[in-house]
């Protein structure tokens, strides 16, 4: 954020979203001309995605320009940083390219490679800054991203305010089971029972065997020994965060999904590792056999994912007739759409795994 700087780049930490604002701007005005419709557009996106789209709920720019929204493992941030320590990175960044605050307009004839450098370099300072008053570090690290500011981004992601801004906006939203998994990002994919166990009790310690048995309460039908430790509970958190949140507010509809079908690419390797419902939802399985293996039970829940996101950004709701019966969420029936080669609603499973990985961290 170099807003400390001048006008001319007061709203540089926000533009991305600005310019989402934009796009939305352009689409209320002119997409009757191709036959749209102005008062119903959805809004949806996965991962960095997903965190966009609740940024454009907390935003009073956006209000009005969306009427439902899809956010698909995207909750995994509920905080933004503050204008302040956003302007300490800027700062940083000056630092790092040997100029003044006076001199902040050389930003605009500074090679992308050099400028790109003088960032991450910027953004190490502060986190190890932050690190060294104890400050807690976000999960990926620092990043640039969108910050509180006071005007086009007044309130933090899970404010009150920011969820009456956008109570009357239905939401979908979920994530998959298997996320950014341990096995796979640790070359543990074919692990021993044994080995799965000392990795537990090295990150759990005395909690190891609680641990165990919330994961076994949480999916009772897992067979493979990774599968103790595979299980996110990084992103489904937040997802459920937001939607106890939201729905509490008796206006929009919520619905809650989980995606547990599991990839049999590579001796079932990916499991259903971030991203994996993407070809599901955009029903495009052809073009992604070599993830989802192309099998007739992939095409078959294709057909069904997508049918739900159709339904949801006709209609605010998601029920379709390939489905089960998908009732709205609230924090009593935690009613959660289980997509798999059978999809069926579930109540909340994991509530005691959550507890424990958050008490051990």
């Amino acid at each position: 954020d170099l807003s400390a700087y001048g006008d001319k780049y007061k709203h540089s930490a926000n533009a991305s979203i600005l310019d989402i604002v934009a796009a939305l701007q352009w689409v209320k005005t002119n997409i009757a001309n191709f036959g749209g419709d102005p008062n119903n557009v959805t809004i949806f996106g996965q991962s960095g995605g997903g965190a966009k789209v609740n940024t454009l709920m907390a935003m009073p720019a956006a209000n009005g320009l969306f009427q439902k929204a899809v956010n698909e493992s995207g909750a995994f941030r509920s905080n933004m940083p503050d204008k302040a320590f956003t302007q300490a990175i800027g700062a940083e960044v000056l630092k790092a390219l040997n100029l003044q605050p006076n001199q902040v307009d050389s930003l605009q004839t500074i090679p992308f490679t050099e400028l790109s450098a003088a960032g991450k370099k910027a953004i190490a300072v502060i986190q190890q800054q932050m690190k060294a008053e104890g400050k807690p570090v976000p999960a990926f690290g620092l990043s640039w991203g969108p910050s509180v500011d006071g005007s086009d981004l007044p309130y933090q992601l899970f404010s009150d305010e920011a969820f009456q801004l956008s109570k009357d906006v239905p939401l979908l939203i979920g994530t998959v089971k298997n996320e950014f998994m341990t096995s796979l990002f640790s070359g543990m994919s074919n692990a021993t029972p044994d080995q799965v166990m000392a990795y537990i009790k090295k990150q759990y310690g005395d909690k190891a065997d609680a641990y165990i048995a919330a994961v076994k309460k949480a999916y009772p039908n897992d067979t493979k020994p990774t599968d103790l430790m595979d299980v996110d509970a990084l992103f489904r958190p937040g997802a459920v965060s937001e939607a106890n949140q939201k729905s509490a507010l008796n206006a929009a509809p919520v619905y809650v999904y989980l995606f547990t079908w599991q990839s049999p690419v590579m001796d079932g390797k990916y499991k259903a590792v971030h991203c994996m419902e993407l070809p599901f939802v955009f029903n495009n399985i052809q073009r992604c056999e070599n993830m989802t293996g192309g099998a007739k039970d992939a095409y078959s829940l294709a057909d069904k994912m997508s049918d739900a996101w159709v339904a949801f950004a006709r209609n605010g709701n998601p029920h379709c007739k390939s489905l089960p019966n998908w009732p709205a969420y609230n924090s009593a029936n935690t009613s959660t759409m289980h997509f798999n080669n059978t999809c069926e609603v579930k109540p909340q499973m994991d509530k005691d795994l959550f507890d424990i990985v958050a008490a051990s961290h």
